[in-house]
């Protein structure tokens, strides 16, 4: 059945007539929640679209096809902001990535923070952890902002090798991607999980870190930039865990 639901989904974008070889598509994709499902089945809704990035292959299918390998979860993946807007009720769990500026209409953040306040979990993955001009997004989600990046192959260290986001995660582990110079805005607000090495920096910069809000969970991931990185093994046990873990399984 499992996999019947998955063929399903990846053709929904060519029934809709999106075309996801596109990388900055916004079309709909059509893709929806089943009407009904086993109660131990966790929903997960994917969001991005943007710049810079190939959304449809990384974000929303990539990471799709490793989250579908890793449990009892239904996945559904949207380029379109009012498609996420209409779906996020429906989630448990929301991965989100974009970088588009449809992202920071009110109609969507509305959605995001009524999202967090009825306790449903959030995970935040590369550009959505970079410097953005949406009205509290950052202040709320992030605690923090990305301003700059560099590139190559670098190391990444778990600072928390017992929190439940790095179970089974090397303790340092190599990954070619964009290591994102992340500023925190307050070490209060945050538990740093893992660590990239410095890049043009004084010391290590944070990569994986709980933001500690009072509703919800949420997970920032600042890794992911392309298909090397969405790849990596770690990378996808990261991925896996802040998800089970903002869903709190």
């Amino acid at each position: 059945m499992k996999k019947i639901l998955f063929t399903s989904l990846i053709l929904c974008p060519l029934l809709a007539g999106a075309n996801p070889k596109d990388p900055e598509t916004t079309a709909p994709w059509g893709e929806k929640f089943a009407a009904e499902s086993a109660e131990s089945t966790l929903q997960v809704l994917l969001v991005g679209s943007g710049s810079s990035h190939d959304f449809p292959r990384d974000f929303l299918s990539t990471d799709r096809e490793t989250l579908l390998a890793s449990g009892d979860l239904e996945v559904v993946s949207t380029p379109n902001m009012e498609e996420a807007v209409a779906l996020l009720p429906q989630a448990e769990v929301l991965v989100f990535s974009g970088n588009h500026g449809d992202y920071g209409k009110k109609e969507f953040q509305e959605a995001l923070h009524a999202h967090a306040d009825a306790g449903k979990g959030l995970v935040f993955l590369h550009a959505a952890t970079w410097s953005h001009p949406w009205e509290g997004y950052n202040d709320r989600f992030i605690a923090g902002r990305t301003p700059s990046h560099g590139n190559g192959l670098f190391a990444v260290t778990v600072t928390d090798t017992d929190h439940a986001v790095t179970k089974e995660v090397p303790e340092e582990f190599q990954i070619e991607d964009e290591n994102y110079r992340f500023e925190l805005a307050d070490e209060e607000r945050v538990h740093v999980c893992c660590e990239n090495a410095a890049d043009q920096t004084e010391g290590p910069i944070p990569s994986v870190w709980v933001v500690k809000d009072p509703k919800t969970r949420i997970v920032c991931i600042t890794l992911g930039h392309d298909d090397k990185a969405h790849k990596n093994e770690a990378y996808q046990k990261l991925l896996i865990n802040a998800v089970q873990w903002v869903a709190e399984q």
